[in-house]
């Protein structure tokens, strides 16, 4: 049984309760239903619950989730975003079954307002066997809406090299950059910015956090040389107060705040000011890009959501590549984008205060955009142009690193506290019929790894071989401050492993530190990508595991400095191991 078809056994528990009489009659009475298409299927509850949903509200819009049935089983779920103006203008995602107020016209639906719209976050339309794609087919009525033409045409330009924004930005751009002890990557930042064609009346400002007298010198003569203009303010690190600070000697009508980090590639060519036109195009807030690590072929940043172990890059560190109905690809709205690239007008930038100081480090560009879009803007993930970005090649990943682990827990604690109705709610621009808990699109359907707590360790005399024919992998072992249940300072380990040729075993990881060997059990997870790998071996699908070991264990084995960890398979009286490039060693 897939994943989908488990999810709807578990959470389709509101199916018969019904609507009353009136509440049908009358949602019948007010509003026209529209489907997308001749070859779908209504859910049998479908009407109940959209008349449920409108029930003593006045809404102009209502619309609903959707599936495929292909060969009598219901596949690819599209579960909906909130109302989301940009991504209908772009992908038309609003289409299946709709209903609209009478007399409320609709030929364009990326131009409601947000409280007059309601997403039933329930799959009541069914496709028959189309595959769902962004914007469905071009049926009746919901799916011909203005805007998806125009998008398409964009897309179209694009594809053939052609500049897409025909209209010109007459407003000045402030581009603000943060930097310290980092020369060279500064270099390659400005010079690939000034050969993106900026307007002529860009500035950029350089805020230096405190180099070195020699790379104070450095930076001193690429600001000469590139017409930079450079602060030196060597106070202690603090993301939103340096930018207010930029912002401070800034002139412009628009501020782009970019890292140091980040490159624009060359098939980007005026993006800068793609980018602050769309900031100030009424209802917008922020704006940024999909950022890819520097092999291009990975995704870093696509747009942030809100997930329950907190804001969280979807789909970071996935093949760049179309995802889940245009979420990748196309310019959508989100409820928060990375401050490594960042774009806001300054009259918004100064409606909401600019950053907030009280979070030096984390949560400040979400918490910005979370103020923006309470003010009743959208913020926007421009994903159908991307940018080159090192991520935390100027501060280290405080998530691995256990000192920087209280200033991050106070920082979220703080975060929380001003936003609780969005923490409690979720993401507006997610699903909550999608995971919280992973950076995917699954179904929101823990794996049973995700319940399964933490693992002890325990001393074991047991003999360690190295096995014939055994498959094996520690993809991770890594210090980790939280998970998505509330379980916080611990350290996990994931790989796969399997006996080419043997039954199925029990896996336990050992590690191994001056003399001293531990055993720890680990949970089963079912890892597709190995089954594809070994596709004749019937154990391969269900060869992952992951274990979790709390940090104050770790701590309590004072001997341990660096430490070996590496899967076993249980024999009889003898654990099995694979050869050494299935070890790895961290210290702790």
């Amino acid at each position: 049984m897939t994943k989908y078809l488990c999810w709807t056994e578990q959470t389709e528990t509101w199916r018969g309760r019904g609507a009353s009489r009136h509440a049908v009659d009358n949602f019948t009475d007010s509003y026209d239903i529209v489907y997308d298409s001749d070859d779908h299927i209504v859910d049998p509850d479908a009407i109940e619950e959209f008349a449920r949903a409108a029930e003593g509200c006045d809404y102009d819009l209502l619309y609903c989730d959707e599936d495929v049935i292909r060969k009598g089983l219901r596949e690819e779920p599209f579960f909906k975003p909130g109302y989301s103006p940009e991504t209908q203008r772009t992908t038309g995602y609003i289409d299946g079954m709709i209903a609209v107020k009478k007399g409320v016209e609709y030929e364009d639906l990326s131009h409601f307002a947000r409280d007059k719209v309601c997403h039933i976050d329930k799959v009541l339309y069914h496709r028959r066997s189309e595959k769902l794609l962004p914007g469905g087919s071009a049926g009746k009525g919901a799916s011909v809406k203005s805007g998806d033409k125009d998008a398409k045409e964009k897309k179209d330009a694009k594809d053939r090299g052609e500049d897409l924004f025909i209209d010109r930005l007459d407003k000045k751009i402030s581009v603000i950059i943060l930097s310290k002890d980092h020369p060279g990557m500064l270099t390659s930042c400005v010079e690939s910015l000034k050969a993106s064609m900026l307007s002529d009346d860009t500035e950029i400002i350089l805020v230096d956090n405190g180099s070195s007298d020699e790379n104070r010198l450095r930076y001193e003569e690429i600001s000469r040389k590139n017409g930079l203009s450079y602060y030196y303010d060597p106070e202690e690190f603090n993301y939103p107060k340096l930018n207010n600070f930029g912002v401070s000697k800034a002139s412009g009508d628009v501020f782009v705040f970019m890292n140091d980090d980040i490159e624009i590639p060359e098939s980007e060519k005026g993006i800068t000011e793609k980018l602050a036109l769309k900031a100030t195009e009424e209802g917008v807030g922020a704006v940024g890009l999909k950022l890819l690590y520097p092999d291009e072929e990975r995704i870093q940043h696509c747009g942030v959501t809100l997930l329950q172990p907190g804001p969280s890059h979807k789909l970071q560190g996935y093949k760049d590549g179309p995802y889940y109905h245009g979420y990748s690809d196309h310019d959508i709205n989100t409820i928060a984008v990375t401050g490594a690239c960042l774009a806001v007008s300054r009259q918004n930038y100064e409606t909401v205060g600019g950053f907030d100081e009280s979070l030096p480090v984390a949560y400040n560009d979400v918490d910005l955009c979370i103020r923006l879009y309470d003010r009743g803007l959208y913020n926007v993930c421009m994903n159908s142009h991307h940018l080159i970005h090192s991520e935390s090649a100027t501060r280290p990943d405080d998530r691995d690193h256990r000192e920087s682990f209280e200033r991050l827990k106070a920082e979220k604690r703080y975060f929380n506290t001003k936003h609780p109705e969005l923490i409690e709610s979720g993401d507006p621009f997610m699903s909550r019929n999608i995971t919280r808990f992973g950076l995917d699109f699954e179904p929101d359907l823990p794996e049973e790894w995700e319940l399964s707590g933490m693992s002890e360790i325990s001393l074991t005399k047991e003999k360690v071989k190295e096995g014939k024919n055994i498959h094996a992998s520690v993809d991770r072992f890594d210090y980790r401050m939280q998970d998505a249940y509330g379980n916080e300072d611990f350290y996990e380990i994931s790989g796969w492993m399997f006996g080419k040729g043997r039954e199925r075993s029990e896996i336990l990881v050992i590690l191994e530190s001056e003399g001293a060997r531990y055993s720890v059990k680990t949970t089963p997870v079912r890892r597709k990508d190995v089954a594809e790998a070994f596709p004749k071996e019937k154990h391969s699908m269900m060869s992952g595991f992951i274990t979790r070991i709390p940090a104050s264990v770790m701590d309590d084995l004072k001997v341990w400095e660096e430490i070996a960890v590496y899967p076993v398979i249980k024999g009889r009286h003898v654990l099995y191991k694979g050869d050494e490039k299935c070890q790895k060693t961290r210290k702790i």
